[in-house]
């Protein structure tokens, strides 16, 4: 029993240690276009924390398309990589504004898609 115990503890740790931290709000349809794309990569150093604030559109810009849904793809599929977080806006607005934050004394690589309709 204990054997079990400790096998099936070992397993979830195993397959919680390589996930990346993949962000998928709504869903594109038909009739939906990539109205932003962008990657966004920061590099890691010793002890510290990196952020990076994404915001679409870019001030100054205007956004006529209604976003329908966001992607944001962790491009380190170790489990190194950082935690995307929708901080206002987003799904039916036609503005958002997307944080990441990395983990301590690592970089993030994300690519951000975001699909709308005008």
């Amino acid at each position: 029993m204990h054997l079990l115990t400790v096998c099936t503890l070992f397993c979830l740790l195993a397959a919680g240690y390589g996930q990346s931290h993949d962000l998928l709000l709504g869903q594109a349809t038909y009739g939906d276009v990539v109205i932003y794309k962008v990657n966004e990569v920061k590099y890691g150093f010793p002890f510290f924390v990196r952020t990076s604030v994404i915001e679409y559109p870019e001030p100054g810009q205007s956004n006529f398309a209604y976003i329908r849904s966001i992607y944001i793809k962790d491009n380190e599929r170790d489990g190194s990589g950082g935690y995307p977080t929708i901080s206002a806006g987003g799904i039916g607005q036609r503005f958002v504004k997307i944080k990441l934050k990395s983990q301590r004394g690592y970089g993030f690589n994300f690519t951000i898609t975001i699909y709308g309709r005008y």
